[in-house]
C-alpha cells in the first residue's frame, strides 16, 4: 500500500464519532496512562484560548497556533491534577505523583486535538494516528496532526506535536514526522502497541 493510501486509510479508521462534553477534556498521567483525569475548561477560557486558531491564515500559522493551544491546555490543566511535577523525559520523576511518560503525553495531546476539532477550531489539519519511532529498545510516542491540503507531498502532510520533551507550560514542538524520527525507523499507529511494556523501555 503507497503511503498516501495509508494516510487515507488511517485517518478514516481514526474518525470514529468523538463523544465530547463541551469544555472537558480527558488527561492522562502517572505512565502508561494509569491515571486518567477529566479536566474541564470554562466557555470563557476557550473562546480566548481558541481564538489564534481561528484567525490563522495559513496552515503553518495554524500549526503554531495549535502549539501555543496545546501549551495552555496543559498548563490550565495543571492547576487541576498534579500534572505540574512532570519532568522532561522519563528520568527525574520516577515516582512523583503527575508524572507523564510518552503514552501519557501523546494520548492526552490527542485528545487535545481532538477536542479542537471537535469545536471547529481546525480548518487546515486533522488528528492524526499515533506516530511511533523505534531503534532497538528506544521507543518513542507522538500525537500527530496531518495537514489535509490535497497538494501536500505525503509524509510532509504529518506533522508530530510532542511535549514529553519540554518543561510543563513550554511550548510543544511541531515537526514534521521525518524530521520527528531522525535516523530512526517509524510508523504510523492507530494505538499504542507498547502500553504495555515497561517504562524503562520506553522513550
Amino acid at each position: 500500500m503507497g503511503r498516501h493510501r495509508l494516510i487515507a486509510g488511517l485517518l478514516m479508521a481514526l474518525a470514529a464519532p468523538l463523544a465530547w462534553a463541551d469544555g472537558l477534556v480527558l488527561f492522562c498521567y502517572n505512565w502508561d496512562c494509569k491515571t486518567p483525569g477529566v479536566v474541564s475548561f470554562s466557555e470563557p477560557w476557550l473562546k480566548k484560548t481558541l481564538a489564534p486558531l481561528r484567525q490563522a491564515k495559513t496552515a503553518e500559522a495554524e500549526r503554531a497556533a495549535t502549539a501555543e493551544a496545546v501549551r495552555q491546555f496543559y498548563t490550565k490543566a495543571a492547576e487541576q491534577i498534579p500534572i505540574a511535577a512532570d519532568e522532561p523525559g522519563n528520568e527525574e520523576d520516577e515516582t512523583v505523583n503527575g508524572r507523564m511518560d510518552c503514552i501519557d503525553h501523546s494520548s492526552t495531546t490527542r485528545n487535545i486535538l481532538s477536542f479542537l476539532v471537535h469545536r471547529q477550531a481546525l480548518r487546515w489539519h486533522a488528528v492524526g494516528p499515533y506516530a511511533h519511532r523505534t531503534l532497538f529498545l528506544d521507543s518513542h510516542y507522538s500525537a500527530t496532526l496531518i495537514e489535509t491540503d490535497a497538494a501536500a507531498e505525503q509524509d510532509s502532510q504529518i506533522y508530530t506535536v510532542d511535549p514529553w520533551f519540554v518543561e510543563q507550560g513550554s511550548l510543544p514542538p511541531v515537526q514534521p514526522v521525518r524530521e520527528w524520527a531522525s535516523y530512526r525507523f517509524y510508523s504510523l499507529e492507530t494505538q499504542h502497541h507498547t502500553a504495555a511494556a515497561s517504562p524503562a523501555v520506553r522513550r
